[in-house]
């Protein structure tokens, strides 16, 4: 099973982990070297994309492809990309497409493996705000259960939510998850 399913989030301790799931099987990462590599190669294949490629981590990056303004083109060159990572460096990936950074990564987040999601403006509402607030991206731990403890359960209640009382409460960085959940960056 994936330990997603059972609520283990990237960090957690392998101890709070297997409290969650007692027949967690935990296995030994490869060696640094093998994730530079592959994360090199990777890196040329979106290059042949776009030279306007950010790198986020040794295993994600963002792609500026204004250049395919038309949503049915961004969405094929995604399932393109997906198809020769997979054939060309035998690993799957996640893409998400959207009109900026913010929208792009939770979109990529919303199911996994080897899956494409789109989370344009019309589709904010829908596919974004009925998710848990943790879900949203930068949000800390510590954040949570305050925002929990304001009745914000969701991307969607933070969305809705009096931006000036979170600014009062949590000073620039109320006003930048309003804005997240606002889709306004």
């Amino acid at each position: 099973m994936l330990a997603k399913k059972y609520g283990i989030k990237t960090g957690e301790t392998i101890f709070q982990a297997r409290r969650k799931c007692p027949n967690l099987k935990v296995y030994p990462g490869c060696e640094y070297s093998v994730y530079r590599k592959y994360s090199n190669k990777l890196y040329d294949i979106l290059s042949e994309y776009t030279d306007k490629i950010e790198r986020y981590s040794i295993d994600e990056c963002f792609l500026d492809l204004t250049g395919f303004l038309k949503n049915d083109i961004l969405i094929n060159k995604a399932y393109e990309i997906s198809k020769r990572v997979k054939n060309e460096l035998g690993f799957t990936v996640n893409i998400g497409v959207a009109h900026n950074k913010l929208l792009a990564k939770m979109a990529s987040d919303f199911e996994k493996p080897d899956k494409v999601h789109t989370l344009f403006e019309d589709e904010i509402e829908k596919k974004m705000w009925n998710l848990p607030v943790s879900e949203l991206f930068m949000l800390g731990r510590k954040t949570v259960p305050k925002l929990n403890s304001m009745n914000i359960k969701t991307i969607g209640d933070l969305a809705k939510y009096d931006k000036t009382e979170l600014i009062r409460k949590f000073k620039k960085h109320g006003n930048l998850m309003w804005e997240y959940a606002n889709r306004n960056r």
